[in-house]
């Protein structure tokens, strides 16, 4: 497993790497993107931001506290609030640009300034369908990319009847502290023991379950414009993309709060590694298409592509394992075809291009709708004992059209 960790990290490594290369290649004016896509689910979305503080738990040596910004995505009444921005919290943008977020050049992120989404801010909470509450969903990003960047899915489950706590995990991604200072990735060390990325998902685990416990209170008590977003803890569950997929798997492992986990492209680790989660989990993960692709240049490129194809053998095989140790819970493993590794975030719709260069054949629109269709499915029979529409037990490989 500790191999199969290596592994995949050395996979996302090389799709970083291929996306990184490609952006610099060809920019693309926002005005030439796809927008993201409106919600499909019945109700309206609303959306703000909560700041909590754990003065328990340093965030590094020179951060005492850890401070954790999360975006709250929930079933609203059509016609409140205002239209909502891409980014909630504008002085973060000049923070990424400076950092080159995802590598890509400062005038390709400016057009995010302008970006309005369907989900709306003050928007006026719905009332839930019974006095338990919305089931609530946990959402994590990958390591160095910030919360905004899965803003398509968020709203898109909030229109379905959960509440979504996105979360901006500290130094992780890109977090405002709620005293105005930007954490960025690698500012800050985060002087973590010799299993760094181990450390981190266990971090990352409790502040999944930190969010739901604070978002609880918050929520109950309300606010004058919002009024209450009503959670119901006893239908919760962990998703993320990348290392916030392994923390979801962590969370369902070691917070009893959680009940079922999704796992977008993400790797295992620490715990994880070692023993079988016991509770539902779903993982999707990336299958770049390189159908017809032109003969490998030399045998350097030979080797690369051996190299690839020998590592998502192995990437198989653990998941099958991983299944194998659930204990009689649900176990979903979706290869999609036609996706990259940022497939499962914004990027088919910010930076089409980039991903195609990766293998990631299919539209955006084609990609989002294979995505939500089977993370609504799992979460809709997980937590509203609905039947299967799309999902089949085991590992399966899907060409979504």
């Amino acid at each position: 497993m500790r191999k199969f960790s290596r592994t995949v990290a050395a996979l996302v490594t090389a799709s970083l790497a291929l996306v990184c290369l490609a952006s610099r290649a060809s920019a693309q004016p926002w005005s030439a993107r796809t927008p993201l896509p409106p919600p499909t689910g019945a109700h309206a979305v609303g959306t703000d931001v909560l700041h909590i503080v754990d003065s328990s738990r340093a965030t590094s040596r020179s951060i005492r506290t850890r401070p954790i910004a999360v975006q709250r995505w929930y079933p609203a009444r059509r016609g409140t609030g205002a239209p909502a921005s891409y980014l909630a919290e504008p002085s973060l943008l000049d923070s990424m640009m400076r950092a080159g977020y995802l590598d890509l050049r400062p005038d390709e992120m400016s057009g995010w300034r302008d970006v309005r989404l369907s989900a709306r801010v003050g928007a006026r909470a719905a009332t839930p369908p019974d006095a338990r509450g919305w089931p609530v969903v946990v959402l994590s990003h990958g390591l160095g990319a910030a919360r905004a960047h899965y803003s398509a899915l968020a709203q898109e489950l909030a229109s379905h009847g959960y509440v979504v706590l996105a979360i901006d995990h500290p130094i992780g991604g890109f977090t405002l502290a709620p005293n105005g200072r930007v954490l960025r990735p690698g500012v800050d060390s985060l002087h973590y023991p010799a299993s760094p990325l181990a450390s981190v998902v266990r971090d990352w685990a409790i502040d999944d379950a930190l969010v739901v416990r604070r978002a609880t209170a918050l929520g109950s008590r309300g606010s004058p414009d919002v009024g209450a977003v009503v959670i119901d803890t006893t239908r919760v569950a962990a998703i993320g993309h990348s290392l916030g997929g392994a923390a979801a798997l962590q969370a369902c492992l070691s917070q009893p709060l959680f009940d079922a986990c999704a796992d977008m492209d993400g790797d295992v680790f620490g715990d994880v590694e070692t023993s079988g989660i016991g509770k539902p989990i779903l993982v999707l993960l990336s299958q770049p298409d390189h159908r017809g692709r032109p003969p490998a240049r030399d045998s350097a490129d030979s080797t690369r592509r051996q190299e690839f194809a020998r590592m998502g053998r192995e990437r198989d095989s653990t998941w099958r394992a991983i299944c194998a140790r659930q204990r009689g819970a649900p176990c979903f493993v979706v290869k999609l075809v036609g996706t990259a590794h940022f497939s499962f975030s914004d990027a088919p719709f910010q930076m089409p291009s980039q991903l195609r260069d990766v293998g990631a054949t299919l539209t955006p629109a084609t990609m989002h709708r294979a995505m939500v269709e089977r993370v609504l499915d799992f979460l809709n029979h997980e937590m509203r004992d609905r039947p299967l529409r799309v999902l089949e037990p085991g590992m399966k490989e899907v060409q979504p059209r």
